[in-house]
């Protein structure tokens, strides 16, 4: 199978699995867990974001670049997300390096994170959610970004 098949592949079962679970999780969020603007998360109060280099096109969402990848083209998704939709990148890093980046990343930039497989992690923003899946080879790591509407 090839890069371009398994990132689609990917991306579509990420897609369902990811949706059905928001799904499940609105009907659990009280009043606490309302969305906070950015000016007024952690992050942003103590400009850690300096610390993480961005990506451009997901710049005004602080989504951090990871060290040493060049994220691929976006591929827009049909969402109220401004430039919401995926960008794919391979680096040689092991998959488990690449999570833990993201896992201490993104909630310094403003991000919760939320329940995902042990391959991926999902995070929100406001009306973002951002999902990183990570498959490892003995090559490195692919790595696939989608952020979308936050359910």
């Amino acid at each position: 199978m090839n890069r371009r098949s398994f990132l689609t592949l990917l991306a579509g079962g990420t897609i369902l699995l990811f949706g059905c679970r928001r799904q499940q999780q609105a009907g659990n969020n009280s009043a606490s867990q309302a969305n906070t603007p950015a000016a007024e998360t952690p992050a942003a109060q103590t400009g850690s974001s300096a610390s993480y280099e961005l990506i451009p096109v997901w710049e005004m969402h602080q989504v951090p670049k990871y060290p040493g990848s060049e994220p691929g083209e976006l591929s827009p998704l049909a969402t109220q997300i401004q430039n919401g939709g995926t960008l794919s990148f391979a680096v040689p890093d092991p998959a488990d390096k690449v999570l833990e980046f993201y896992r201490t990343a993104l909630p310094a930039l403003g991000w919760t994170l939320q329940p995902a497989p042990a391959s991926a992690i999902a995070a929100k923003r406001g009306d973002a959610a951002l999902t990183v899946v990570v498959k490892g080879s003995e090559h490195g790591t692919t790595v696939l970004l989608m952020l979308t509407d936050a359910a």
